[in-house]
């Protein structure tokens, strides 16, 4: 990936030219589970989301109802609060902006609306009848005098090393994901029957299977993926620097 320091939608614009993910091939696990997303965080957490940016070309997307279907998926992780959509497009009307237009950018809107990390998020690809959805997702965390960080040569032991400059630059983000959604395919719509099933109305005659038929049912999907992912990644990462911690402390 290249710098993020740069513009942010050049940035993205550039996620969306690279390989599709496949979805299941992010390194973790994902087993049968209820709509929760287990929080990664050891403090409390308030997530800001900015308007989707839309480089699908679909002119008829909507970037602030796909940043509302985010956040309301965000409030499924456990003890994160999530600030509405509407404070972050008010700050930037204000500003007479749309959408984020760098990294920084995106911190100084974050630190405005009292949010400790923002979402600034992009559809790649937006068919709603097939359906497929391209995400590319980043979140920037706010600095704070209480920062969690992680020990630089610990960092530099893990599986992804995490450069100094990550672990002192804000405009790098915490995490980023690129992912594509195709409908049609077999693991894609496992995985919605998983996540559609204790979500489904019992009296809808399509059952889990609206979540294909509904493109903001499927978009619901795709958003609760990726933030499970992104969680996952989170996890990891703790993970890692800890067992590396508690090795390093044991020699």
């Amino acid at each position: 990936m290249t710098d993020p320091a740069r513009n942010l939608p050049r940035l993205l614009g550039r996620i969306a030219a690279a390989a599709i993910v496949a979805l299941g091939a992010a390194g973790c696990v994902h087993t049968d589970k209820e709509t929760a997303v287990t929080n990664p965080y050891e403090r409390g957490m308030t997530f800001a989301v900015a308007p989707v940016l839309n480089f699908s070309g679909d002119a008829h997307f909507d970037p602030v109802k796909a940043a509302d279907l985010l956040a309301s998926e965000l409030t499924y992780v456990e003890g994160v609060s999530v600030l509405p959509v509407s404070r972050v497009v008010a700050y930037l009307t204000v500003q007479g902006k749309q959408q984020i237009e760098s990294p920084a950018h995106a911190l100084a809107v974050a630190q405005a609306v009292g949010a400790d990390a923002i979402w600034v998020a992009a559809v790649t690809e937006y068919d709603p009848f097939t359906p497929v959805v391209g995400l590319a997702i980043q979140i920037y965390s706010v600095p704070t005098d209480a920062q969690e960080s992680l020990d630089p040569v610990l960092a530099e032991r893990m599986a992804r090393p995490i450069s100094p400059r990550e672990l002192s630059d804000p405009t790098i983000p915490r995490q980023q994901l690129q992912l594509v959604y195709n409908g049609t395919h077999a693991n894609v719509a496992d995985a919605v029957r998983r996540f559609a099933t204790p979500r489904s109305e019992q009296d809808s005659p399509l059952g889990w299977k609206e979540y294909l038929k509904v493109q903001t049912l499927f978009l619901r999907f795709c958003w609760h993926d990726a933030i499970d992912r992104l969680m996952c990644q989170e996890r990891w990462h703790r993970l890692a620097a800890t067992t590396d911690n508690q090795t390093e402390q044991s020699q």
